[in-house]
């Protein structure tokens, strides 16, 4: 099976089984086995693979990831059980990334048709298998409206009449009733139709574009923002009390944590970690044993990792902006940027980060950072042909539909 079918397949069963409807009882270890579909897949396609870079610091990943399954066996603040199933989740959205970058899938029209189809009738099923309304909140209709937004902007010809239906499609998670949405929503209209040029996040007018962005969002989500973070941070609530635990177990496990299976993740709540009843969490609403908010946010599970764990959290992020940047086609730079987005809001009240739901971004991502290899052969292509000189016709190609003025132009860094 070719690269392409398979991510095509991959694609087409993975939004309805890992998202959609992934509630359903038969669904519920699908996300963990198409995981491991992709990286058996990977490793019978790495002979053909020609980025070191990429797969070096997947091997750097995994090493990083070995290190710490001795560390928390070792240590062990939780049962072993707590660490093998915490591995599970832990290694999904890098393998999906780091996947899906090695392979470079490069999809035709006919199998982009195909993904969107998948996706849009994914999306329009679940509205009809879980009527939205009143005061109820539908995270996974966010999650499945602003993948399926992304993919239609991705997937389809640059046009203005497309871009719409993109503003349609993200528009509908709106009736997710989730707070953090509105702050997807608002950064993705941010992208759609303001941004122009790259965002150099070290410059000064970067700095005060995402400053902007950020009041923007908090603007439209103050009351639950202020709920929880502000007026609720001194209050025995779950969320702010695991934001504040786990800064206390940055100090008190320097500089590798507790270990895997510990704080915040499914199998802390699983394996009842002895770390809540050890910090008093255990008295406290939805952190009890059994308590449905024990792994309600992806950030304070970092302290399972310590102050180290967070250092290489940063410096993966740090090194996926870098390459964000170096993309040039519009469209792939403002999806990357995108999930990017998605990934850091849904992260402070979600943890879609490591389940089977954050997948789409990862692989969205991924396939984004895979643009840069065709990037740079187009590149190398030119200086052969011309000298060194980078022809207009070439980079026309690379170029994306201006949805201000409706010409085509690359993205002009800043």
């Amino acid at each position: 099976m070719s690269v392409n079918t398979f991510f095509t397949w991959f694609w087409i069963i993975y939004y309805p089984a890992c998202v959609g409807f992934n509630d359903l009882p038969s669904m519920g270890y699908v996300d963990e086995f198409m995981t491991v579909v992709l990286i058996g897949f990977t490793i019978l396609q790495y002979g053909k693979s020609t980025d070191n870079t990429c797969v070096k610091e997947a091997l750097m990943f995994l090493g990083i990831l070995a290190f710490y399954i001795v560390y928390s066996l070792i240590k062990a603040v939780n049962v072993a059980g707590s660490v093998w199933l915490d591995l599970v989740q832990q290694i999904r959205p890098y393998s999906v990334i780091y996947c899906t970058w090695i392979l470079t899938p490069k999809f035709t029209r006919r199998q982009k048709s195909l993904m969107l189809t998948s996706m849009v009738l994914t999306l329009g099923m679940w509205i009809i298998y879980h009527p939205v309304g009143g005061d109820a909140e539908f995270p996974v209709l966010g999650q499945l409206a602003i993948t399926t937004a992304m993919s239609w902007y991705l997937f389809t010809k640059p046009t203005k009449r497309n871009r719409w239906i993109t503003v349609g499609i993200i528009t509908v998670g709106l009736l997710s009733g989730k707070m953090k949405y509105i702050g997807e929503y608002v950064t993705f209209i941010a992208l759609l139709f303001y941004v122009k040029k790259k965002i150099r996040f070290t410059s000064i007018k970067g700095t005060w574009q995402i400053a902007l962005l950020i009041v923007a969002i908090l603007y439209f989500t103050w009351g639950r923002f202020n709920a929880y973070y502000v007026e609720g941070w001194d209050r025995k609530m779950a969320r702010p009390e695991s934001y504040k635990t786990a800064l206390k177990l940055l100090v008190d496990y320097f500089p590798f944590g507790p270990g895997m299976g510990t704080f915040a993740t499914n199998a802390a709540w699983r394996y009842y970690s002895p770390i809540y009843p050890m910090y008093g969490l255990d008295k406290i609403w939805g952190l009890d044993k059994g308590g449905g908010f024990i792994a309600d946010a992806f950030y304070p599970s970092l302290a399972e990792f310590g102050v180290a764990g967070v250092f290489f959290f940063c410096v993966f992020w740090k090194r996926r902006i870098k390459e964000i940047y170096r993309i040039n086609d519009g469209r792939m730079y403002r999806v990357a940027l995108m999930s990017t987005a998605c990934l850091a809001i849904e992260s402070t009240a979600d943890s879609s980060y490591l389940s089977g739901k954050g997948m789409g971004y990862f692989m969205l991502l991924g396939l984004c950072l895979a643009s840069l290899k065709n990037q740079n052969k187009r590149v190398n292509k030119q200086d052969e042909n011309n000298d060194g000189r980078l022809c207009e016709a070439e980079r026309g190609r690379d170029s994306i539909r201006n949805p201000n003025n409706g010409t085509d132009a690359p993205m002009a860094r800043v």
